[in-house]
């Protein structure tokens, strides 16, 4: 089959723009943070200069013309977009010039926008080719008089902020809000989420448990194989961050991420069922990194924690498809059944479901 993609009329108002010298040290200032916990919904200043450096992009696919009026020169999506880098640099405990001298770009897409309010997609991209691996989030934005107030996916922010607003369609809305509340979802060893590719078929397990990015929670785990096809690993909801990269917030606390995909369907926000087609195993590389051969890196994440921002959580002694998943060195470990014994990484796993 062929999925649909991303359509192609999508009219994308990127821009980069190379800034002076006292721009720059204005853009350097305003990053500094002190904390990697999460972003709190403090206003951002209008005055900052973040959506404008040079690794910054700002994406509006039309929804530009729905966001508040901006000061004389400024452009609208350019204020929000400050507000969400400052929370994003934040969470990461960085700043932008730290970033850009380790190749790194922050990408803002704001995909939708009404009433004041707007929910899109912010991600700091890895560079090309390394080992390292690129972060993303769902956020939601408040306008608040002449500046923005941001959640990012996993706070309770962006759930309050969400679920106050009238963006998406109502049940989208109250799932997705409900669904990544660190107040109102708790954490369980069994978690109901199966594996990335279709109930009652196997695939060969070529990573163990790793980071999604470098060191731990070693929360991902690659697969190669069968038929090739990544599937949801149970329903929610899924977002597109970008084309190769999934992600599906489940109704249970938790969400999983699909990487490197081809054949790739395209999903803003679809109600999608367990085992519904995502993509194909591949290489894609839509916010950098590295592969060394066509796979599926599948990732779990949580928002049980107010701290942890909806971040990425160990797959250590937790049961997804049938199996509990032990870490050793990073991409060793293994996976155990009782009844059917222990699967290490260049074995074939199949998937019970949930």
């Amino acid at each position: 089959m062929t999925p649909p993609t991303s359509p192609a009329f999508r009219v994308r108002l990127s821009r980069t723009r190379f800034l002076g010298a006292a721009t720059l040290s204005l853009t350097a200032a305003a990053a500094l943070v002190v904390s990697a916990g999460a972003a709190q919904a403090q206003p951002a200043p209008v005055d900052t200069a973040l959506a404008t450096a040079p690794n910054v992009e700002v994406t509006a696919d039309g929804a530009a013309e729905s966001l508040p009026g901006a000061a004389p020169g400024t452009a609208a999506e350019d204020v929000l977009a400050d507000a969400v880098v400052a929370d994003v640099l934040e969470a990461r405990g960085t700043g932008l010039s730290a970033l850009d001298a380790r190749d790194r770009d922050v990408r803002i897409d704001i995909r939708e926008a009404s009433d004041g309010s707007a929910f899109g997609v912010a991600i700091v991209t890895a560079p090309m080719g390394s080992e390292e691996s690129p972060y993303a989030w769902l956020f939601a934005a408040d306008h608040e008089g002449s500046e923005w107030a941001v959640g990012l996916e996993g706070t309770e922010e962006f759930s309050e902020i969400l679920s106050a607003s009238t963006l998406l369609a109502e049940e989208e809305r109250e799932a997705v809000a409900a669904s990544t509340n660190p107040d109102e979802v708790s954490a369980s060893t069994y978690i109901g989420v199966g594996l990335p590719f279709s109930i009652g078929s196997s695939m060969v397990m070529t990573g163990g448990p790793h980071g999604f990015s470098s060191g731990h929670p070693y929360s991902s785990v690659d697969f190669a194989g069968g038929n090739g096809q990544a599937r949801a690993a149970r329903g929610g909801y899924a977002y597109s961050l970008c084309t190769g990269w999934t992600r599906v917030i489940h109704d249970n606390g938790y969400s999983t991420d699909y990487y490197h995909l081809e054949d790739y369907q395209w999903l803003p926000g679809n109600n999608v069922g367990v085992g519904h087609y995502l993509g194909r195993q591949g290489n894609s590389l839509c916010a950098g990194g590295s592969t060394t051969g066509a796979h599926i890196h599948f990732a779990l994440r949580g928002y049980t924690d107010p701290n942890a921002a909806g971040w990425y959580v160990p797959l250590h002694g937790r049961t997804l498809g049938g199996w509990t998943f032990y870490e050793g060195a990073a991409y060793g470990g293994y996976v155990y059944r009782s009844g059917v014994g222990t699967v290490y990484p260049g074995g074939s796993v199949y998937n019970y479901g949930f």
